[in-house]
């Protein structure tokens, strides 16, 4: 028989192993919301042409695109896409002046295939950016039709360099350029020219409209826009119309929206934009806290509006912080703001798409 202390011995490895093993295993499955596998690549798409707007940046830090657009430059080539020259794009943006690229409308994108020949346009946005010890990462990215400014794809990525050490135990990840190479995978990992499981027959076409900001964070309006305009794609219930239609159609009418429309905007605009109705709303808070003494909080009012008639269809107000959904050590823990606005627009949307149309 072998002796107690060997078996002890044997024993205590065998914990060891399974933890280790278990460790590994969440660490490529699951970690805080992040998945980290690699994207599915739609081979049939290959050399289609797609022109790669500059995204727009909501983070304090000048140098956040030359860090991660080119890292999303590369993610398309190798998914097999022949990527327009950036020095050509500028070039067009100037000449047509277009200020800003976080968003595309479709006279524009026509513009752009006519031009370039391009199937697809990429717009985003770097919702936050952080190169020190413990880095930050979030985007956001849609994919638009050059044909129609139709939305084909969208998606939201973000992560902490601390996520992995607070959920895993595994250690930081403190290098930006892994970081964003991980956000970027798990940004892409949903990328596909599929239908998203929705039916034009069946769905609302919906117009976010530009959210009033009553908070201290000068984007917290145009982030939740962003989100909201995520989140209708992901629902089977909406089709969203592509924010850059949106703000052309309220700059030829001379509109004054945020957060609010009266009957004549509605009729204007749904006329126009061919909607069956409209979000409106107010952030009320975006707090990113301070990260050791409070937790991040956010706090949005939306509305759906009846484009058809201009009735209140839907009203709903979420206020959370980044500590509400905590189980146990730390797990389902939100560490940033925009995980804690994501996380209420998603409830937002989800209760819209309950609601009975009148």
């Amino acid at each position: 028989m072998m002796p107690k202390s060997d078996r002890l011995t044997s024993f205590f490895s065998l914990v060891k192993f399974s933890l280790l093993l278990h460790s590994f295993l969440f660490f490529f499955l699951l970690c805080d919301g992040i998945v980290f596998a690699q994207a599915v690549t739609d081979i049939k798409e290959a050399d289609q042409k797609i022109i790669i707007f500059p995204f727009d940046n909501y983070s304090d830090k000048v140098e956040a695109a030359d860090i991660v657009m080119p890292v999303l430059v590369d993610s398309f080539i190798n998914r097999g896409y022949k990527v327009i020259d950036e020095k050509l794009l500028y070039d067009f943006l100037c000449k047509e002046k277009v200020r800003e690229t976080g968003y595309i409308s479709r006279d524009l994108a026509r513009k752009l295939r006519d031009k370039f020949g391009v199937d697809f346009i990429l717009v985003g946005a770097i919702i936050r950016f952080a190169n020190i010890d413990v880095p930050d990462l979030g985007l956001t990215a849609r994919l638009v039709d050059a044909s129609n400014g139709n939305i084909l794809w969208a998606d939201y990525s973000s992560a902490a360099g601390d996520d992995f050490t607070a959920v895993l135990g595994l250690g930081n990840v403190r290098e930006i350029e892994m970081l964003v190479s991980m956000v970027i995978n798990n940004l892409l990992a949903s990328f596909s020219l599929e239908p998203f499981g929705k039916h034009a027959e069946s769905a609302y076409k919906i117009a976010v409209m530009p959210f009033q900001n009553d908070s201290e964070n000068k984007d917290a309006g145009m982030i939740a826009s962003q989100f909201f305009i995520v989140s209708l794609f992901k629902s089977k219930s909406f089709i969203p119309v592509e924010y850059g239609e949106i703000k052309t159609n309220i700059f030829d009418l001379k509109l004054r929206t945020k957060g609010e429309l009266d009957y004549r905007s509605v009729s204007e605009l749904m006329e126009r934009l061919n909607v069956d109705g409209f979000v409106i709303g107010t952030v009320e808070l975006y707090s990113e806290g301070q990260r050791l003494l409070s937790p991040p909080a956010a706090a949005v009012t939306a509305r759906l509006l009846n484009a058809r008639n201009s009735r209140m269809l839907w009203y709903n107000r979420y206020q959370m912080t980044g500590d509400d959904d905590v189980i146990i050590y730390d797990w389902r823990r939100l560490r940033s703001v925009d995980k804690v606005a994501n996380r209420i627009i998603s409830k937002l949307v989800n209760g819209m798409g309950a609601i009975q149309w009148q």
